[in-house]
């Protein structure tokens, strides 16, 4: 039985003229994190019992990274989106990695978050991606 292989996922951020995307380089760990939220219908004569009913979605991607620079169009882009509290769309691709093999696209909010500098070793930063608006393709669930 075959598997699917995390190499075969990348990110990728659509540039700031909205023409083309790229491919930040030093792309490490991407990882999807979402859920249900569910919401309390508990009443009096419910029993001390709390039913509840699903509710909103959430989702966040987050991609470590090994920035891998100069890279104006990759990591240079998130940094700028990060300084700005802008928006941009991100997709992930599958490969062979082209424009027809979305898997998932959305507009999204980015976040820099740890970053470390340890000596003897690559600088790593931690990126944090939150939904905007509802994603055009998800075809990660």
């Amino acid at each position: 039985m075959a598997k699917k292989l995390g190499n075969d996922y990348r990110l990728f951020v659509r540039a700031a003229d909205g023409t083309t995307f790229s491919q930040p380089a030093g792309q490490g760990n991407l990882t999807r994190n979402g859920g249900k939220n569910f919401t309390s219908n508990a009443t009096k004569d419910t029993e001390g019992y709390d039913t509840q009913q699903p509710g909103l979605r959430t989702l966040t991607l987050k991609q470590d990274m090994i920035p891998s620079l100069p890279d104006p169009t990759g990591y240079t882009r998130m940094e700028t989106l990060d300084k700005a509290n802008g928006t941009e769309m991100y997709q992930i691709r599958k490969k062979p990695f082209a424009t027809g093999d979305v898997v998932f696209e959305a507009i999204m909010y980015t976040g820099l978050d740890d970053t470390s500098f340890n000596q003897g070793t690559s600088v790593t930063v931690g990126v944090t991606l939150t939904l905007a608006e509802a994603p055009t393709v998800d075809a990660l669930t």
